[in-house]
């Protein structure tokens, strides 16, 4: 499997995750903490969109972006309720996203063309 190809994956995997967790938060519409339901849905449905906006590669900076607001603004409520572990997990998720976006930018065109036509 190529680079290409091995970037798509994560992409995938990432993607799928993302969207299944901020599935279940819209779904279940509950908060965490000290945060009531409509703080979860404000951060979860933007965080639905742009994770399934992420699987676009032409608008996949965009989504990053959306992505990248969404995490620090979760990590920061998170904190200012006292939970220090899941700031991390944002910062997990933050950079996941921005490597997959700096990758496959830092792919050569060959590459990312050859992979398009197999």
């Amino acid at each position: 499997m190529n680079a290409v190809w091995m970037l798509r994956v994560l992409r995938w995997a990432y993607v799928a995750f993302i969207s299944a967790a901020s599935g279940m938060a819209v779904v279940h519409g509950r908060g965490e903490g000290k945060h009531g339901a409509s703080v979860v849905l404000a951060l979860a449905i933007p965080e639905l969109i742009a994770a399934l906006a992420f699987l676009v590669e032409p608008i996949e900076v965009a989504a990053c972006v959306v992505l990248l607001v969404v995490f620090a603004a979760a990590g920061i409520l998170s904190l200012m309720s006292g939970d220090v572990l899941a700031p991390l997990r944002f910062l997990y998720f933050a950079a996941t996203a921005f490597y997959i976006v700096q990758a496959r930018r830092n792919l050569p065109v060959q590459t990312q063309t050859l992979a398009v036509s197999e």
